[in-house]
């Protein structure tokens, strides 16, 4: 009797596990070594694959918070560019403003 109870807990503690326990690992092991490498895209399309190959679980509540973490950070470097280049484009409509003004300013003295 001890033992068909001992072979039941063990069986019903085996059942809580994930079916395939190494091979989320190893799809959340990328994710997570792609985002250390700062390969973000590439780490969110990771998560992305381990989330939907049915991740769940605290393992899965944590994957989901580093792939909005990375994809935040990389519409925000979308953004960091956009901003950029528009000031950029601002500094050298200034610069010929004043290129403008110092021709106008010299034109006049002459007059």
């Amino acid at each position: 009797m001890a033992v068909a109870t001992l072979v039941i807990l063990l069986a019903g503690g085996c059942a809580s596990l994930p079916p395939w326990p190494l091979w989320r690992s190893a799809e959340l092991a990328k994710a997570d070594r792609l985002a250390q490498q700062g390969d973000y895209a590439a780490a969110v399309a990771a998560y992305d694959t381990y989330l939907a190959k049915g991740g769940d679980g605290a393992e899965a509540g944590r994957a989901r918070m580093s792939r909005d973490t990375l994809a935040s950070i990389l519409a925000l470097q979308r953004e960091i560019a956009r901003l950029r280049e528009d000031l950029a484009k601002r500094e050298a409509d200034l610069e010929r403003l004043k290129q403008i003004d110092l021709r106008l300013e010299r034109g006049g003295k002459k007059q």
